[in-house]
Parts: structure tokens; C-alpha cells; sequence
């Protein structure tokens, strides 16, 4: 490793030599000019009628912005609840969030949707720029986007040869370090991009057997959470002439862990809180995830349209052993304990067309999308110990397609005053394979059938509009008002279920009405976005106990969220840079009640649930950052950042039971950089607050928590070019 680094170093040294960087006269003085591709174009974010929170490249090296949890606090009314692995995980956009298999939040990578929350947790490194849109987006986005859109672009190669090399240590045996090159094969013609990241680190929770069945004294003071990612991003780019140009990708990820922090919690919030190092297990488990992703994106251009065609295709596979949730989990498909399941496999295919003339009045963007997924939820597909060398098995395999065309136009009536009016059909079909509790068993080494599989197919359509009328008040401000409809598939629950019990439930919809009002003025100095908002969200799919062991997602009922959204970015003197984020959100669970079965006594327990407050919905967010950079001579610079984020408290458990108090989290980077050659030494959480990561979503059977990572630092060392 020493030798790889040693000449990594000498190689960049020698590289830089060659391609001095140019100097940026303005920089420090004015603020970037923020680009957003909310319409699937590339626009100025003033001139898009949706609330919008844009963080360029340069903003997430300066606040070490490295996981999805940082987003938390930054982008009003967002909330990131998770646990030690980066693929189990909720994101919350406005209180509309994820309570069965599919997201409620879409994430694209370089225009590629992961449709799946375990395509989730994807490395971010070499990051060019991550949009967060807030409210419904299905009209462009599709399925998923109920809430909204996490939008992230990794940096693509050009004419001009670039490189990083980044080596992070901390505490908790952190190991960061990731590098990457682009550069021209051919100038103009043919370009090629690499990057990759090597990540390791132990988790903070120690095990202790005491109040386990375990006499395993080997297991006290393991810790629980370590977890190893290793990462790797390729393009090739080829500009076939001046019309046409492809570019191709491959990303592979690998996550493992022989100490996983899979499906692992404290037994309450309590525990959690009180003693968040601390977890009691009887097994210590391991988890290995494999995700690669394929694209191929190519565009046609002409003086007046412009056509995109992506082409994706994604891989994951998933084991996992001894996860004790209670009781012991093992993945398990067909033939031994622990197995890794079958490929989870992904195509999709997205042509669209859109006008090439910005100044043009008239203005649209149409096209076509359609995916296939042959999928196999690890929830699902696992063995669970009744004694040693037996267990019952579930089994679940799911085949959907879905298809859509969608369409978006827009008019200047007048100088001032534009229109804007969108649709998307979609049609879905899904198809599952699986099995009840008790209908296959592996015993001894015997895996033995005992009912067949039962298949379930079902079929859905969703129309979503969109319309907004924006005006400008002049050439730096704009006023607007816009409606979007999203919509999240329904779906087959995993598990058979008693007759009488519907096997299948119905889409989710959102409906979201937006004002907002964005600027920008004093030389490019200052930006400001405020948006006001209500959303109705329709047909809840939550998930019932509806039998001895056997879950079955519903429709249980209706909810809203309505709030305000504040932004400002202000660079008052030269190097002096102060951002702020304020929201304010009341979301609220309506008129339904949560029913459950006490297989005790056979009587049926009814839980109101109106008027509760929806779950991992704060009631208000902030967010204030100081960046102060100094030239202390021709090239040495001197960079000094403290972020502060005040995240109110929320329920995490529909029942309102399990609260998460108003926290604070303080975060600070200071350092030097001479020439392209940095050293900065950060913290994350330097007050040590005490608060959860996660909490159970039902607390009507457990409920299970996860404390919010302890205080961290580290050092970075780092050299661009």
C-alpha cells in the first residue's frame, strides 16, 4: 500500500508539472453559478419552478460531504434515517418517505435510477454535483419520486487531464483513500475517466453477551458495525463528431463486513441513548454486497433538438449470516446457509427529445422509459433458526416491468410570464414467487419443499401531471407556482397470506402545491430561495402483522405534510462565505386506524392513528455553515469552515410513541493548501450528541433503535491537479 501511494504522489508531482492549473480571478468573490437539471436539461436554478437545493463539487470537498447522512440539516425538510450499512436506509423529503420495498425518495447517478433500496449507499467520491429536489418530481423522474429526487453527477473526463489523489485517517480506525485521473486519448475525439476509493472502519458499538443465551466470552468487546467499501467508477467518452457523442460507465461497488451491523438495533431508544456503545448479541454477524452498474448515454444534437438515449443495466448480490434481530437470519435461496441469493438484475432504457433554443418561446421535452427487474428482497429470502442445522425458509422472487411515455412543454406568454404544463403514463406489472411460513424447510442439510411456491400477478397505471407558472421579476428574480403529482408502484406482499387477506395493494400518490420565489443580486454576491408547500398523500402502504409470523403490506390510509423552505448563500467580504438553511414542516397522519392481531387471545388491537404526527417529519431544520479562505501568500491558503445543524424533534414510529428530541450537531474543517496540495484536519459531531440514527417505523412489536455515530475526526491529505 505504501508503494502504491509513494507512486501515485510522484506521479501527480510529475503530471501537475506538466498541466499548471489556471488561476480563477474571481474566485472567493462571488458565489458559483448554480446549474440544476430539475427538467432533464441543464438550467440556471433560478430559472426552474421547483424548490431546488443544489451543492456544487467544490462545496462538498470544502464540507467533507461524504454520505447521504450529511445531507441531513443541509437540504430543508431532509431527514436520512439508517443503521451501520449505507443500503438500509430511509430518506425523508418533506415527511414522505418509504414504508415498503420501494423507495420514496429516487436517487439517479449520472441520469440512472436505482429503483431498489438495496442499490442504495453508492460511494460518493469525485463528485461533480448533488441536486436535492423536494417534492413530488414523477412527472420526469417516474416511480419513486412521490417525495422527491437526489440527483448526484460524478465528474466526466474532458480535452483537459485532471487528477486527484485523497488519503483520510480517524478515529474508529478509519481508512479513506481514493484517487482518479481523466484525460484525453485523442483530443476532441475519444476521453477516458477513472477513479476508485478504498474504505474501511470500525464500528463504535462493543458487544457484551450479558443478558444473551451466549457463554461465548470470546464475543465481549467485539465491535459491532466494521465495515470495508471498496468502489470503482470508469467512463469512456467518444465524440463521434461534432452532432454526436457517446459516453460509457461502469461502477462496481463491494461492501463486506465480518461484524455487520445488518438488521442490528438496541431493543429501545432508551438503551440506545443511554449506553450507545454497548449492544448485547448472542452471534456476530457477516454481510457481503456486490453492485455493478453499466450505462451507455448517447446524444444526438442539431441547431434545433436535441435526443438522449441511456441505456443502464445493474447488478447486486447480497449474503448474509448470523443476524441476530431476534432470532438468527441467514441468507438462504436453494442450497446452504448463507448463501448469496441469485442476481438481483435491472434493465432500463430512457430515449427523450428535447428543443435545443433556450430563447425560443416554446419549449418541450418527450420521451419513452421502460425497465425489467428480476429482484430477490434479502428480507425475504432467508432461513430462521427453530434450533441448530434446522430452519423454516422464506422464499420470494419478483419479475417487473414497467413502461412509460412522458412529456413536458412550456410557453413565454410574455416577456415576464412562462407556462409550464407535464405528463407521464405508466404502466406496471409485477409478478412474485413465493412462499408462506412452514411451506419449505432445511434440515440436516436437506432443503424440502413441502407446498409450492404460489405465484400473484398484478397490473397498475398512474397518470401524473405537472403544471407551473413562472414570472420574473427581472433578470435575477422569479416567482412561481407549480403542481406535481407523484406516485410509488404497488405491489404483491412477500409472504402468503390467510384467505381473506388481500395479497396485493395499490399505488401511493402524492399531490404537492408549491409557491416559491428565487434571487440573486449585490454582483452575484447573494442567492436566496424561499418555497411554501402542502402535500396529500394518498394510500399509505404500510406493513400489518397479519398472521404468526407472516407480515402483509396495505393500504392503510391517508396523511399530509405542509411547511416552509428558507435558503441563503451571502459572501459579505472577500473569502468570507455564509450559508443558512431554515424549514419549518407540519405533517400530519389522517383520519385511519392501524389494526393488529394479538395471537394470544384472537382479539383484534385498534390503534388511531389521525391526527398523529407523520413519522420522521421534523418540525423544523437549520442549518448555518462559515467558510472563511485566506491567501496568506501567492500559494498558500488557508481555509477555516464550522457548520451547525439543529434538527427538531420528530416521532420515528407511526404510533407516536418512539420520540427523537430536538439535537444539535456541530462539524468543523480547518486547514492549509499549497499550490494543488492540502492538509485539513476535520470533526463530525464535536460535541458528542447523543441522538438516534434510526427507530423503529412500528412499535407496536419492538422497538428496535440505533444510536447516531459518536464524536469523529480525522485528517485529510490531498493533491489535485
Amino acid at each position: 500500500m505504501k508503494k502504491t501511494i509513494l507512486f501515485l504522489i510522484l506521479s501527480i508531482q510529475y503530471i501537475y508539472s506538466q498541466h499548471k492549473t489556471e488561476k480563477d480571478s474571481t474566485k472567493n468573490n462571488q458565489l458559483e453559478e448554480v446549474i440544476v437539471t430539475a427538467n432533464k436539461i441543464e438550467q440556471k436554478n433560478i430559472e426552474v419552478p421547483v424548490a431546488v437545493t443544489s451543492i456544487s463539487a467544490k462545496a462538498i470537498l470544502d464540507s467533507r460531504l461524504v454520505s447521504y447522512s450529511d445531507l441531513t440539516g443541509r437540504v430543508p425538510n431532509y431527514l436520512y434515517q439508517g443503521s451501520s450499512v449505507g443500503f438500509q436506509s430511509i430518506n425523508s423529503i418533506r415527511g414522505i418517505q418509504v414504508f415498503s420495498y420501494n423507495p420514496a425518495v429516487s436517487i439517479y447517478v449520472d441520469d440512472v435510477n436505482s429503483l431498489d433500496i438495496m442499490a442504495g449507499g453508492l460511494e460518493l467520491t469525485d463528485i461533480e454535483r448533488i441536486e436535492v429536489l423536494r417534492g413530488p418530481q414523477s412527472t420526469l423522474f417516474g416511480r419513486n419520486a412521490m417525495g422527491g429526487v437526489i440527483n448526484i453527477f460524478t465528474k466526466k473526463p474532458t480535452n483537459k487531464t485532471t487528477g486527484f489523489i485523497e488519503l483520510e485517517n480517524g478515529n474508529f480506525a478509519l481508512q479513506r483513500y481514493s484517487a482518479g485521473i481523466k484525460s484525453p486519448i485523442i483530443k476532441d475525439k475519444l476521453f477516458f475517466g477513472l477513479n476508485g476509493l478504498f474504505q474501511k472502519r470500525d464500528g463504535f458499538m462493543k458487544n457484551n453477551i450479558k443478558g444473551t443465551t451466549s457463554t461465548d466470552t470470546s464475543l465481549n468487546g467485539k465491535t459491532i458495525g466494521d465495515e470495508e467499501n471498496t468502489y470503482g467508477n470508469i467512463f469512456l467518452k467518444w465524440l463521434v463528431n461534432s452532432k454526436l457523442n457517446f459516453t460509457a460507465n461502469v461502477k462496481h461497488q463491494r461492501d463486506f463486513s465480518n461484524a455487520s451491523g445488518y438488521l442490528v438495533a438496541q431493543k429501545t431508544e432508551k438503551i440506545a441513548l443511554e449506553t450507545p456503545t454497548v449492544i448485547n448479541l448472542t452471534r456476530i454477524g457477516r454481510h457481503e454486497r456486490e453492485m455493478t452498474n453499466y450505462s451507455l448515454t448517447g446524444k444526438y444534437q442539431t441547431q434545433n433538438f436535441e435526443i438522449t438515449s441511456i441505456t443502464a443495466f445493474q447488478q447486486i448480490s447480497f449474503s448474509f449470516r448470523n443476524m441476530d434481530f431476534p432470532g438468527y437470519y441467514e441468507s438462504f435461496y436453494r442450497t446452504a446457509i448463507g448463501e448469496k441469493l441469485p442476481t438481483q438484475n435491472v434493465w432500463s432504457q430512457e430515449i427523450r427529445i428535447n428543443s435545443a433554443h433556450k430563447e425560443n418561446k416554446f419549449q418541450y421535452i418527450v420521451g419513452l422509459y421502460g425497465f425489467k427487474q428480476i429482484s430477490y428482497d434479502p428480507t425475504n429470502n432467508l432461513a430462521y433458526e427453530l434450533s441448530p442445522a434446522n430452519y423454516v425458509i422464506y422464499r420470494n422472487k419478483r419479475n417487473n416491468n414497467g413502461y412509460a411515455a412522458f412529456g413536458e412543454i412550456s410557453y413565454r406568454i410574455f416577456d415576464k410570464l412562462k407556462a409550464i404544463a407535464g405528463v407521464r403514463y405508466d404502466i406496471e406489472e409485477r409478478e412474485s414467487i413465493f412462499n408462506g411460513f412452514g411451506d419449505a424447510i432445511f434440515v440436516g442439510g436437506v432443503f424440502t419443499q413441502i407446498n409450492p411456491d404460489l405465484t400473484k400477478s398484478v397490473k397498475y397505471n398512474a397518470f401524473s401531471p405537472k403544471t407551473s407558472l413562472i414570472f420574473s421579476l427581472d433578470k435575477k428574480s422569479n416567482i412561481y407556482a407549480t403542481f406535481t403529482r407523484g406516485f410509488r408502484a404497488g405491489g404483491i406482499s412477500s409472504q402468503a397470506v390467510p384467505a381473506g387477506v388481500r395479497q396485493d395493494y395499490d399505488p401511493e400518490y402524492s399531490d404537492n402545491f408549491e409557491l416559491g420565489y428565487k434571487t440573486g443580486f449585490w454582483n452575484n454576491r447573494v442567492n436566496f430561495n424561499a418555497a411554501a408547500f402542502i402535500i396529500n398523500w394518498q394510500d399509505l402502504q404500510f406493513s400489518n402483522l397479519v398472521a404468526p409470523t407472516t407480515y402483509s403490506m396495505e393500504n392503510v390510509g391517508d396523511a399530509y405534510s405542509k411547511g416552509i423552505e428558507l435558503e441563503a448563500n451571502i459572501i459579505p467580504v472577500k473569502g468570507l462565505q455564509l450559508d443558512f438553511a431554515y424549514s419549518i414542516n407540519d405533517a400530519q397522519y389522517k383520519d385511519f386506524d392501524l389494526k393488529r392481531l394479538n395471537f394470544i387471545t384472537g382479539s383484534q388491537i385498534i390503534t388511531p392513528i389521525g391526527g398523529n404526527k407523520l413519522s420522521n417529519a421534523p418540525k423544523t431544520t437549520f442549518y448555518a455553515a462559515t467558510q472563511y479562505s485566506i491567501k496568506t501568500s501567492e500559494n498558500v491558503n488557508l481555509l477555516f469552515r464550522v457548520e451547525f445543524r439543529n434538527v427538531g424533534g420528530y416521532y420515528t414510529d407511526i404510533q407516536n410513541s418512539l420520540y427523537q428530541p430536538t439535537y444539535q450537531i456541530v462539524n468543523t474543517r480547518f486547514g492549509l493548501s499549497y499550490d494543488n496540495y492540502g492538509l485539513f484536519l476535520w470533526t463530525k459531531n464535536l460535541t458528542n450528541e447523543h441522538y438516534l440514527f434510526y427507530g423503529s417505523s412500528d412499535t407496536s412489536l419492538r422497538r428496535s433503535s440505533v444510536a447516531a455515530m459518536p464524536s469523529q475526526i480525522g485528517v485529510t491529505l490531498s493533491a489535485r491537479f
